[in-house]
C-alpha cells in the first residue's frame, strides 16, 4: 500500500486519524503506523478503509491513479446513466448533448 495515498484520501474525505480509527473500531496509533508505512493493513481492513474513504483499493495500492471506486449503477449520477443509456442505444448525438450541457 502507498502510505501517501492513504493519508491524502483520508484528508480529502474529511477524516482525521482519530475519526478514521473510530470508524474502523481501532486505535488511532494504528492509522499512524499505516500512514508512515511501518505496518500495512490486512486485505479485509484495506477493503474497509477504501469503502470509508470512497476510493478504490487499486488506488491505495498505487495500481491506478484513479481514486474512484469501480463503477456501479448505484454510484452513477443521473447524467452518467443517461449518457450510458444513449450510448447503448447507439445515439451518440444524445450522449454528446448531455455531456455538452453539463
Amino acid at each position: 500500500m502507498r502510505k501517501d495515498r492513504m493519508q491524502a484520501a483520508r484528508v480529502k474525505a474529511g477524516h482525521t486519524q482519530e475519526t478514521l480509527a473510530t470508524a474502523l473500531g481501532i486505535e488511532k496509533k494504528q492509522i499512524s503506523r499505516w500512514e508512515t508505512g511501518s505496518t500495512i493493513p490486512s486485505a479485509d481492513r484495506l477493503a474497509e478503509i477504501a469503502k470509508i474513504l470512497e476510493v478504490s483499493t487499486d488506488y491505495l495500492f498505487g495500481l491506478s491513479d484513479d481514486p474512484t471506486p469501480n463503477m456501479r449503477i448505484d454510484n452513477l449520477t443521473p447524467d452518467e446513466r443517461a449518457v450510458l443509456a444513449a450510448m447503448r442505444r447507439g445515439d451518440d448525438k444524445a450522449a454528446m448533448k448531455i455531456i455538452a450541457n453539463r
